[in-house]
């Protein structure tokens, strides 16, 4: 189903994309403004407590191009106009946004390793909360505990990291 709507269900609202027209040559798809739209109707629509965007574009362009090339810099350029145009709504309508990525990669495209270069990753932070110095290094793991506290729900005992947002 592309589209989930159960009120009583443990997800109560859900919107699925294809990834049709998905190529080497179009590594944009689905159309990340297409995906912060559907994300919009839902917060306003559902006032839903919060949501989770995942948009393939630069994970994938990233794995394609690289990391530091034109159509990397191409890809970032237009994503950040893209979420400029939602940014302002989300938070006005009293919503926390996280930016981040899932990992880095070495100029030869490797990830999911130790090396520094796999394990740094961009995240940007659109609220309330404090956080950190700008240019402190976060520990992913840190990622789950911080949403957690936004959230106002328990830190699992299992997870070790402390939140980097209060």
């Amino acid at each position: 189903d592309m589209e989930y709507d159960e009120p009583n269900g443990p997800i109560t609202h859900g919107r699925f994309h294809t990834m049709t027209g998905y190529n080497l040559r179009n590594q944009m798809t689905p159309s990340d403004a297409d995906l912060f739209a559907t994300l919009t109707m839902l917060t306003e629509r559902h006032g839903i407590d919060y949501g989770i965007l995942h948009t393939c574009t630069l994970d994938s362009m990233g794995h394609r191009f690289g990391h530091d090339t034109h159509e990397m810099d191409h890809a970032l350029f237009v994503m950040d106009a893209q979420l400029a145009a939602f940014l302002p709504r989300w938070r006005k309508n009293g919503y926390e946004v996280i930016v981040c990525a899932d990992h880095g990669q070495t100029q030869r495209g490797h990830h999911g390793g130790h090396a520094d270069e796999q394990q740094d990753f961009a995240l940007y932070y659109f609220g309330d909360g404090t956080g950190p110095e700008h240019d402190t290094l976060l520990d992913q793991l840190s990622l789950a505990p911080a949403i957690l506290s936004r959230l106002g729900v328990s830190q699992p005992e299992t997870m070790k990291a402390q939140s980097f947002l209060v």
